[in-house]
């Protein structure tokens, strides 16, 4: 695809290249951005990878790995902080490297010994760690908390002033909508793309001459354990107006942590230490983001990296949390209240239900009613207020930043939610109990170990007897479920509906680009669950009214607001899953396990700034290598071999290439066991890769993988034999030997909607034998199957 602007017609794109596609995407940019509407067109030629923000910039002159004196001190400190070796280690690796092991001026490492090694780390920190404490009493006797954090003003300066980022950097909302065969639709994906930024951007000053921007910023926080004994809390803050590429990732322009530990490990769970821990959160919190509120309300006038002045408005406006830190950041009772939902006013009576209207919790609405608690005469009073609302009575740290309203930020979360919630704690174990009163958790185990194996998929010996504990095992898990109970349960089974009805739902949902019309099939699909559940509510007596069940809305639509909510104005799903957050939680507890246990929060804190700071250099300097190639590449002809890849033999070849083969004629044949396959996704349209298997023994077990061919109707096929057939010493084709698969009458005793069984039919070019066998279209294995095969 490619992108113009719409003033841009005269460019060589639009010249060269007709625009015959009824498929086209329009990128509306905000007003106060001045630049002209773009549209991309499918039809055009997928041009090369371009040096965009995956790519890192050169921004070097000489000398990228400074302030390390050398390229080998360089390389040294990222070998240390990466292998996360503990300071008696460095200092013996020094002594040899200096002393020991190598002759006197034979090593490129100048290094002298550990103390000269941690000021070169020292200089390479970009952040000053503050140290800073909170108290609070609880029952009567006062805690006091240290913690240490990184300002996140200052953070957010590093990045807006790097000309490395500043090509990446997004400083305004966008609308995308989709053409497609006369139908427009509006498209949701990164966060810039949904309403809530456009709104606010809508709010600020426009001066043509002083750009005003919002930086949305996005919070992930969880609790995890560094030891058998000692919880933590990492907070991690990320870059919302820098693409996903960047900001979920370790180096330049990554998230930055401040680890902090409001954990009390002596006291019961209860709501008096609720209440107790709610304080805590929110005067850490307060204590961390005070550099974000003035400039939030007033803004900062700052010089970017891009040479440009800006007024910047940073404001929290997305939250990735499991249940307990929502409930936390809201200062909600959590799931045992009332209205235990931190969104919205929900009561506990109600959870099951997906379409009843409950009114989203606002900021302002909150605040009159902590404002009331206050003004009541007694404590009782007080708490009566609290309760009809779900509400601590708990100085929220985020009213004071403008556009941060957590209830609003906090977001929908596919991990907890629904891996490790509807299916991984609900249906996935009425399925496993509902088939063991059958007696077919045998035969359900059996046909799981015969699902084939995939690129991505984790295969399931004995799904009946594992316990899993990652949200990732149980998502694969229901990708492949469907073909393997459909025949075990008897006719029209209502578990069968609803898992089918929750499998769609799931893949809608965790789609990475969601249109208006994929949210509307979205809504029914859940519409459908929630009929499915009450089903077996009846049949099996299976529970749905709890938290995980909820998926409310403001009120004002209908079904599935919440996440209507969150994907129409934050993006897409992925823009704030928990499922990047909780690979942190291993760097946290890395670094736990580098410091001598004693002031941890500081070391750790310490640790972390050294990772960033080497993942930083490290973007310099490939960069600097890259441009060094490039360089030396320069002038010189790119004249890559690309073959066609052909399927057909000896017979395919004379009508196809008009080649003069004769019968009997030798060919000299390579074999190959695996085949790359690069492919524009039917989800968001990137280029993505697949490596197609077709192996006798491939880890143990036989591996012939199924394609899609790309004919007018779509082709399905088993892949049975890659080669390549040379017919001389200049000429050869690389070929396949498929099996095709066609539709079948059979259908199982529970078809579901879109349910298709494919049968083996004849191979192509070979007279082999027939082999008879039945196969289930699993259009679930990921989004861009889930969308090629007509959803």
């Amino acid at each position: 695809m490619i992108a113009f602007s719409l003033n841009n017609s005269n460019s060589e794109a639009s010249q060269n290249q007709p625009h015959t596609s009824t498929t086209f995407l329009e990128i509306i940019h905000h007003p106060h951005s001045n630049q002209q509407t773009e549209f991309i067109f499918r039809d055009l030629p997928i041009p090369p990878p371009s040096e965009d923000y995956s790519r890192p910039q050169s921004n070097s002159t000489g000398k990228p790995w400074a302030p390390f004196r050398t390229r080998s001190d360089f390389e040294f400190a990222e070998l240390v902080v990466q292998s996360a070796m503990k300071g008696s280690t460095v200092k013996r690796l020094l002594k040899g490297i200096r002393h020991d092991w190598t002759e006197p001026g034979s090593t490129k490492i100048t290094f002298q010994n550990k103390v000269d090694f941690q000021k070169s780390m020292a200089a390479a920190r970009k952040f000053n760690t503050q140290e800073d404490s909170i108290s609070a009493t609880f029952e009567g006797i006062k805690k006091t908390f240290d913690f240490h954090f990184r300002d996140p003003w200052k953070w957010l300066l590093h990045l807006v002033t790097d000309p490395t980022l500043a090509s990446s950097i997004i400083y305004y909302p966008v609308k995308k909508i989709l053409h497609e065969n006369g139908t427009s639709t509006r498209l949701y994906d990164e966060i810039n793309s949904g309403q809530t930024w456009w709104d606010i951007q809508d709010q600020m000053p426009y001066l043509p001459d002083l750009p005003h921007c919002f930086l949305p910023l996005h919070l992930w926080m969880d609790k995890g354990k560094v030891s058998t004994t000692s919880n933590m809390h990492p907070i991690l803050l990320r870059a919302g107006f820098l693409p996903q590429a960047i900001r979920n990732g370790s180096g330049n322009g990554g998230g930055v942590i401040d680890p902090s530990d409001p954990e009390d490990r002596t006291a019961t769970e209860k709501t008096v230490f609720g209440l107790f821990k709610r304080e805590v959160y929110h005067k850490i919190l307060k204590k961390i983001f005070h550099s974000l509120e003035l400039r939030s309300q007033e803004g900062e006038a700052v010089k970017c990296g891009d040479e440009i002045h800006r007024v910047l408005f940073p404001g929290i406006a997305v939250h990735s949390l499991d249940g307990e830190e929502a409930y936390a950041t809201c200062a909600a009772r959590g799931a045992s209240a009332d209205y235990p939902c931190p969104c919205c006013l929900i009561h506990k009576s109600q959870l099951h239900n997906l379409t009843g209207n409950f009114p989203f919790r606002t900021s302002r609405e909150m605040q009159k009613v902590y404002k009331k608690a206050i003004a009541a005469r007694t404590k009782a009073e007080a708490e009566e207020v609290l309760k009809k609302k779900g509400l601590h009575k708990v100085l929220n740290a985020f009213w004071s930043i403008a556009n941060s309203d957590p209830y609003h930020a906090s977001s929908y979360d596919l991990l907890h939610a629904d891996d490790l919630g509807k299916w991984g704690k609900h249906l996935f174990v009425l399925l496993k109990v509902v088939s063991g009163s059958m007696k077919k958790k045998g035969d359900y185990s059996q046909n799981m170990d015969k699902i084939p194996r995939w690129p991505g998929l984790k295969h399931f010996s004995s799904i009946t007897t594992l316990e899993f504990s990652d949200g990732q095992s149980y998502f694969d898990a229901l990708k492949c479920v469907l073909p393997c109970i459909v025949q075990l349960f008897p006719l029209d089974s209502p578990l069968i509906h609803c898992i089918h009805a929750y499998s769609c739902f799931r893949m809608l949902a965790g789609l990475h680009a969601m249109t208006e019309i994929q949210l509307e099939r979205m809504l029914k699909y859940l519409e459908k669950y929630q009929y499915c559940c009450s089903k077996l509510e009846t049949m099996y007596g299976k529970d749905f009214n709890f938290p995980k069940q909820h998926t409310p809305h403001d009120g004002l639509i209908r079904l599935g607001e919440h996440l209507h909510y969150d994907i129409t104005h934050k993006g897409a799903t992925n823009n704030y899953t928990t499922r990047v957050g909780e690979g942190f939680q291993q760097e946290v507890q890395q670094a736990y396990l580098q410091t001598n246990f004693k002031n941890v929060e500081a070391q750790m804190t310490r640790i972390d700034e050294d990772q960033e700071a080497i993942a930083s250099i490290r973007m310099a300097v490939d960069a600097y290598d890259l441009e060094l190639q490039s360089q030396i590449e320069e002038g010189t002809e790119n004249k890559p071999a690309f073959r066609n890849f052909h399927k057909n033999l000896i017979g395919y070849l004379r009508e196809t290439f008009s080649e003069d083969i004769i019968d009997g004629t030798p060919l000299k044949i390579t074999p190959y066991r695996c085949l790359y396959i690069h492919y524009k996704s039917q989800e968001d349209w990137n280029i993505c890769q697949d490596i197609i298997r077709c192996s006798p023994s491939f880890h143990g077990q036989p591996r012939y993988d199924c394609i899609i061919i790309n004919t007018e109707p779509v082709t399905y096929a088993c892949i049975c034999f890659l080669f390549t057939c040379h017919l001389d010493l200049s000429t050869s084709h690389d070929m396949a030997l498929i099996q095709l698969l066609r539709p079948t009458k059979w259908r199982p005793k529970t078809p579901w909607e879109t349910c298709q069984v494919y049968g083996e039919q004849d191979y192509r070019f070979l007279l082999l034998r027939y082999i008879e066998g039945l196969y289930y279209l699993n259009d679930l294995i990921d989004a861009d199957m889930f969308l090629r095969c007509g959803n």
